[in-house]
């Protein structure tokens, strides 16, 4: 999907439908023409049409304002994987030290609904009689799974969210928030109608396209949230065998740019690294490169000051003698350690050591999604304008680790090893089966096993608050505070400490509050 998504050829003109709150406009305003949109009155009635739409409705979600950026800054890196450096008001929302009006709790919020209301013109609009069935369902089937993944993140960022499922009613914008039981009925919804429309695959130009394997895994995710436990190994085990596990050796492959919508590939977000780069624009061909880069780079490289990884997970990666997760997550000292460009890793980290020690902190960095593959530090653009690495939003090893912990809690343990050790022991690995029998020593298994497969990829955060842990391990007794020792503190850098529920979620934005009285804020802020 290079150039659908990643917009390698020059995409037709996007269609710009979007929820806009009128506080006071003048008919003058209103009554202008909007040269952007696609008519209402003819859209719907083409395939290059809708085609078009779909990609105006991913652009948001890929964009510099969400996925391409501001979601790491503020919410993912929350988890207790990273020590964030504090840089001003960009970085207090991923240290608990933010409030309603810092940053950047806006833009996910604005950009997630930008893309549902043109997701909701796409599958109201679109028109079954004028194109064919298969060309109506792959497509209003792809509206369908994005409407669902928008939910899924605004009800995990946020909790407290309105559902709005129908076009804008310019007499009736200021919407009420709706109960969350509500919202996962949609999600679960849309995803059905996703799996049933979609094909289980895409070839030539359109590789990369959401698939009904996609939408299963979310659905069964989605279940699994919802802790629906039979539902969801049901929905996961359907996939039991459409896709593979790359070789242990080839780990790394899931990072890179060169092998990107792979075996192992459930669902993608594409990115392409652009030379005409302009930041957060919502037009085509810009907005869609990897400026997650900023995040995931060392901090002598990042704008921002970056992180540094906390310990715990380098202690995990070598109880289990686990080399080839470990050398494609994390950069430090170990043997045949490199950088960026395959430098030596010594060379190549010089100043983010001495930055790591003035901190107080042991020298851990992150490699994925920090452009490494790209070339040497300065091929590489200091905003990742142009790192386009697609981010693996689902991989197999996260269904098969998915179905593991469904079944477990469905107290089917004896089912739920196996699926573990399919991940543990991929091909090649040289890791020994897990020794957990008892549902509880399994549970602790599956959670470690996540935390080494998945590291650093935006799953840890949310799985830390499912599981009712994240106080223990990100509020002010954290259980990785060894010896009294406060260093070992996941945001020991910034001094941030987790507040149980208040930090479960972001707060609701204050320009959306004030745009719309009827919002009302998340408890504690």
């Amino acid at each position: 999907m290079k150039n659908i998504n990643k917009i390698k050829s020059p995409l037709r003109m996007l269609l710009l439908v979007s929820m806009v709150l009128i506080s006071s406009c003048s008919d003058d305003v209103l009554e202008q023409q909007n040269d952007n949109a696609t008519s209402t009155g003819n859209f719907g009635t083409s395939v290059d049409q809708v085609k078009t739409a779909i990609n105006g409705a991913f652009h948001p979600i890929t964009g510099t304002f969400f996925w391409g950026r501001i979601v790491h800054s503020g919410a993912l890196l929350r988890s207790d994987e990273f020590n964030v450096i504090p840089f001003d008001a960009n970085t207090t929302m991923s240290t608990f030290q933010g409030k309603p009006g810092d940053r950047w709790a806006t833009e996910p919020w604005q950009e997630l609904y930008k893309s549902i209301a043109r997701c909701n013109n796409i599958i109201i609009n679109t028109s079954k009689e004028a194109i064919t069935e298969e060309d109506y369902n792959s497509l209003v089937g792809q509206a369908y799974f994005l409407r669902a993944f928008d939910y899924w993140y605004l009800l995990n960022l946020y909790g407290n969210v309105p559902l709005i499922t129908d076009t804008p009613d310019l007499n009736n914008l200021l919407v009420s928030q709706a109960p969350q039981e509500d919202v996962w009925k949609q999600i679960i919804d849309d995803l059905e109608k996703a799996e049933t429309m979609l094909p289980e695959s895409w070839t030539g130009e359109d590789l990369g396209r959401v698939t009904s394997g996609a939408a299963i895994a979310l659905k069964g995710k989605s279940y699994l949230y919802m802790k629906e436990w039979e539902k969801a190994h049901q929905t996961l085990s359907t996939l039991v065998g459409k896709y593979a596990l790359l070789p242990a050796p080839e780990f790394g492959d899931n990072f890179t740019e060169t092998k990107e919508n792979n075996s192992e590939s459930v669902f993608e977000l594409q990115f392409l690294g652009q030379s005409n780069f302009v930041w957060g624009t919502d037009i085509p061909q810009t907005g869609t490169m990897g400026n997650f880069h900023i995040d995931y780079a060392p901090p002598a490289k990042s704008p921002d000051n970056g992180h540094i990884v906390n310990g715990w997970l380098k202690t995990l990666f070598e109880a289990n003698g686990d080399t080839y997760r470990r050398n494609e997550t994390l950069a430090y000292d170990y043997p045949g350690s490199t950088g960026y460009g395959g430098t030596d890793y010594l060379i190549d980290f010089e100043a983010d050591i001495t930055i790591a020690e003035e901190v107080g902190v042991e020298p851990i960095f992150s490699r994925k999604y920090a452009g490494m593959d790209i070339g040497t530090r300065d091929q590489v653009d200091l905003l990742g304008t142009n790192v386009g690495t697609n981010w693996r939003v689902i991989r197999y090893s996260d269904v098969l680790l998915m179905l593991a912990e469904a079944l477990n809690e469905d107290s089917k343990t004896a089912e739920a090893i196996g699926y573990l050790n399919m991940v543990r022991q991929r091909s090649g690995s040289g890791l020994a089966a897990t020794t957990a029998v008892f549902q509880d020593e399994v549970r602790q298994a599956i959670i470690e096993e996540r935390a080494m497969e998945l590291a650093g990829e935006g799953h840890r955060y949310f799985d830390l608050v499912r599981w009712g842990l994240a106080d223990d391990y990100l509020g002010a007794t954290s259980l990785h505070v060894t010896n009294g020792a406060q260093l070992n503190h996941p945001k020991s850098i910034s001094g941030g400490t987790f507040q149980e529920d208040r930090d479960e979620l972001i707060w609701i934005p204050n320009s959306e509050r004030d745009a719309n009285p009827n919002l009302k804020q998340n408890p504690n802020y």
